[in-house]
């Protein structure tokens, strides 16, 4: 009897190694998985910043093609105005130019 239970006590610790094996594999498994998935959110979290940069430079690139686009034809149309002007006052002043060196 004495041996029964010396081999029941033997056996209970040898089950709860087994447990504890079984336990300390599982968890260094969750370990390695959760460092895996960590490492895909980080990954996916990049990629994403990643493109949204990109868009948000796509969109300033536009806008800022838009802004030339204006400034640039708002430029064109002072210096048509210009022109136009200058055309109008050139013959005046070269008139008056021509009167004063006639004197």
């Amino acid at each position: 009897m004495a041996k029964d239970m010396l081999d029941a006590i033997y056996n209970a610790e040898e089950d709860c190694r087994q447990r504890e094996a079984n336990a300390r594999a599982e968890s260094a498994e969750k370990v390695e998985q959760t460092k895996a998935d960590a490492k895909q959110v980080v990954l996916s979290a990049k990629e994403k910043a990643q493109k949204d940069a990109d868009m948000l430079f796509e969109k300033t690139v536009k806008e800022g093609k838009k802004e030339l686009e204006k400034a640039s034809e708002k430029a064109n149309l002072e210096c048509d105005i210009l022109s136009r002007t200058a055309d109008k006052n050139r013959k005046r002043v070269i008139d008056g130019a021509i009167q004063r060196l006639s004197l």
